[in-house]
């Protein structure tokens, strides 16, 4: 497949990685002194912490460079996807397929949704739903989650820190996207990335959301890897006291998720996750996708989420403080 990776960072580079070394064509759009590494090696890197393996692609900082496309995979965070909006055009063709593997709550999320039993809150990543719909048809879409740790810890190369435990989940988000969503699923898993099929496109969004906002948002507060929370009591309590809300939350809203808290505690990885590396480095965090937008969603189903509400209050602090987030 001709496949184009849009922003090759962490997760994306990922991707773009097991898909190029599985033979595909694969192109991806970065910058800075990232972008400079590929380009002049002609490989992305990837290590699981000894040696490094390489893989080629062609690598700009504009897609223009590489043409429409089978499919595009959008590896932003939600703080960039207003920019990704903007460069899709030259990669997607009427059959292009574009798949959004997001963090927190998605932008695609009130399009050809289910009946809904509340009035949607307005939230700002809600808000770009029509750029990319002015660019494509329902059926274009593919979203899902990812599960897997990754930072770029020197230009051009991806560093995974959840070997044999990576995968994703990818699904149409209109029934007539799916045999090309299929065709991306099994060559993503054959590339050696786990790609399932949820049963519920929304259940798996709430199943991801309700871990990134108990364990994710801890590591944040505490500058910590995620597994400090089954290493510390109170914390551990705080974990399985949001995880319990933010279930109630996604079950008041018709996705029930049906994880165990003290189970997925048990499971918290060593890993620093997204919102603590973008926190350290300086970079626009997810506060509003993965923090505020569930309790958005509890005060519309008036659902009382008190252990959530306190703890976002002072990660949005921190975010504000920093100029790394904005209401």
């Amino acid at each position: 497949m001709k496949i184009c990776i849009l922003g090759a960072g962490a997760i994306g580079g990922h991707i773009a990685f097991r898909l190029a070394a599985a033979g595909h064509e694969v192109s991806v759009v970065a910058r800075g002194a990232h972008l400079d590494a590929m380009r002049q090696r002609g490989q992305l890197g990837f290590t699981e912490g000894a040696d490094v393996s390489y893989a080629p692609v062609r690598a700009s900082s504009n897609p223009a460079d590489f043409g429409p496309q089978d499919a595009v995979i959008v590896g932003v965070k939600a703080t960039g996807l207003a920019v990704m909006a903007d460069l899709l055009g030259p990669v997607v063709g009427p059959q292009t397929l574009v798949y959004f593997p997001q963090n927190g709550m998605p932008w695609w999320y009130p399009v050809s949704a289910e009946t809904l039993p509340y009035a949607l809150p307005d939230l700002a990543i809600f808000r770009v739903k029509e750029r990319f719909l002015s660019i494509l048809k329902p059926h274009q879409i593919a979203a899902g989650t990812v599960y897997s740790g990754n930072e770029v810890r020197e230009p051009g190369i991806i560093y995974n820190s959840s070997p044999g435990r990576n995968s994703l989940t990818i699904a149409a988000i209109d029934p007539e996207g799916r045999e090309a969503t299929e065709a991306l699923r099994a060559a993503i898993d054959a590339s050696g990335l786990g790609a399932t099929t949820p049963g519920n496109l929304r259940t798996a969004m709430w199943t991801k959301l309700v871990q990134n906002m108990s364990g994710s948002v801890i590591a944040l507060a505490t500058r910590n890897q995620t597994a400090i929370s089954r290493h510390d009591a109170r914390l551990g309590e705080l974990y399985i006291r949001i995880m319990t809300e933010g279930k109630a939350i996604a079950d008041a809203w018709g996705y029930p998720v049906s994880l165990d808290p003290v189970e997925a505690l048990s499971r918290a990885p060593y890993h620093r996750p997204s919102l603590l590396q973008d926190f350290e480095q300086g970079r626009p965090m997810e506060i509003g996708e993965i923090v505020l937008a569930p309790a958005a969603f509890a005060r519309a189903a008036g659902v009382p989420c008190p252990s959530l509400d306190a703890v976002a209050g002072i990660v949005a602090r921190l975010a504000i403080d920093k100029g790394l987030y904005s209401e």
